[in-house]
């Protein structure tokens, strides 16, 4: 064990548990950052695009690529959303192959054609080369890629969550939740706040 990590123990500073593998391939930024936002999303809602493409894109630009935020993304499927779930195991199916962002990016931005005509293998091939859909395809009923949906919605309702997106910010022990879409400047201005305290 290094000094540093002796010293920090005696000190009592806590140290952070290295986040699972499948919530490190669903993040974005270093897990030691002071602030931790957990977005718990539907593919198929209207209002996670617009946060997903809206808020999340400059927070990343801005606050997590600065060190300031950890970013873990959450499914969690509403159940009147009857594809969400198969969408949900293509981004964790592609997450294996380091292109989480790149499908939830996709599935956001196609959102409105893959949810009415079901056709989410399609949409995720448009950005996944052949030899990457061949190794994404199996891993669709794959238990531990079905099972990283129902941890995270296990988690999203031991948070109450009632509705999507959700926001559960993390900032020195201490949960705030925001419901539903709220825009960068907004959410930036209150983290900004949390800093600054």
């Amino acid at each position: 064990m290094s000094k540093l990590i002796i010293s920090l123990l005696l000190a009592g500073i806590a140290l952070a548990a290295p986040p699972s593998s499948a919530t490190a391939a669903k993040s974005q930024g270093t897990p030691s950052a002071p602030i931790q936002i957990e977005v718990f999303s539907d593919f198929e809602c209207p209002h996670c695009k617009m946060l997903f493409e809206e808020t999340l894109r400059p927070l990343v630009a801005d606050l997590v690529a600065k060190g300031k935020v950890y970013l873990i993304h959450r499914d969690y499927p509403l159940p009147m959303h009857q594809k969400a779930r198969l969408a949900s195991a293509y981004a964790n199916a592609a997450a294996r192959l380091n292109k989480y962002e790149l499908v939830c990016a996709e599935l956001f931005r196609q959102q409105a054609a893959w949810s009415a005509n079901g056709q989410i293998d399609a949409t995720v091939a448009g950005v996944l080369n052949a030899e990457e859909m061949k190794k994404v395809r199996p891993l669709l009923s794959d238990k531990s890629i079905l099972a990283e949906t129902e941890q995270d919605l296990a988690l999203g309702n031991q948070h109450r969550i009632s509705q999507t997106p959700t926001l559960i910010i993390t900032y020195k022990g201490r949960d705030y939740t925001s419901a539903g879409f709220v825009t960068y400047p907004i959410l930036r201005r209150y983290l900004d706040d949390l800093l600054n305290k």
